[in-house]
């Protein structure tokens, strides 16, 4: 294994301060620091909130060396180590005191093209509109939805946008993923999923958008826009999985305890 660690960061003063402060406790404990990729290096370190985790994911196109993040955010639900952690994190990664968890990954197809995400798929409308969806899981039609959206959430995922829609909290380690609709329409001439509905890793979600809304829909992925002129996405968990260092077992519950609750 080598002794090179890729840092990533957000651009506040704050975390630039916190940066140069495990830059320096790192290389006093003999690791090579990296501020660009570096794909000999053995982990990821992310400095930042939750949307600087997600970054670094997509900016190293979804990197098979693990990832931890230290909080200088806000929520900071994916960033396991604290500020005043820094020793304690870089004693542990020294001794090997740590664990590896694999995190689910969503692949969606668009007109053969593929798009990964670590948190969430999003259907909804740009225009603040009601869209209307047929819904398909493993080819079979469910229903035609109508309402804001769909959302389409990984396990690790399900605390973000998802659960804003209450939709359900998954536990990271399960192998499966979440279809939640945002505000369904009820009426006699619209129909709507009524509640969120877990999937197994298996299945696949097919989702069409009809001809009267296709100018303003969009497909998001981890926060990013992605416009079409193909309005037909299928959703599935991929093959690849993201790697995360993971220091205290109890985390996962910490984390729903203090952040959430």
């Amino acid at each position: 294994m080598t002794n090179i660690i890729n840092i990533f960061k957000n651009k506040s003063r704050y975390t630039n301060t916190i940066f140069h402060k495990v830059k320096n406790i790192l290389q006093s404990n003999g690791y090579q620091v990296s501020t660009h990729y570096n794909k000999n290096a053995f982990l990821n370190l992310v400095i930042g909130g939750d949307g600087t985790f997600l970054n670094a994911v997509h900016l190293t196109n979804f990197s098979p060396i693990p990832f931890i993040g230290i909080n200088t955010g806000h929520l900071g639900f994916y960033q396991e180590i604290e500020v005043d952690m820094l020793d304690e994190f870089v004693a542990a990664l020294s001794k090997k005191e740590y664990s590896i968890e694999e995190l689910t990954v969503l692949e969606s197809k668009i007109n053969n093209k593929k798009i990964n995400a670590i948190n969430e798929v999003v259907v909804k409308s740009s225009k603040n509109q009601i869209i209307r969806l047929k819904v398909f899981i493993d080819g079979n039609f469910i229903e035609y939805y109508s309402g804001d959206g769909l959302i389409i959430s990984t396990p690790h995922g399900s605390t973000a946008y998802n659960l804003s829609a209450k939709g359900a909290i998954l536990h990271q380690s399960l192998n499966g993923y979440q279809l939640t609709p945002v505000a369904p329409v009820y009426s006699n001439l619209n129909k709507a999923l009524k509640c969120p509905v877990v999937l197994p890793n298996d299945a696949s979600v097919e989702i069409s958008v009809s001809k009267r809304d296709n100018y303003h829909t969009v497909f998001i992925f981890d926060g990013k826009e992605f416009f079409t002129q193909d309005y037909k996405i299928k959703i599935g968990v991929s093959q690849n999985k993201i790697n995360k260092l993971i220091l205290n077992k109890n985390h996962y519950w910490t984390n729903i305890k203090n952040k959430l609750m």
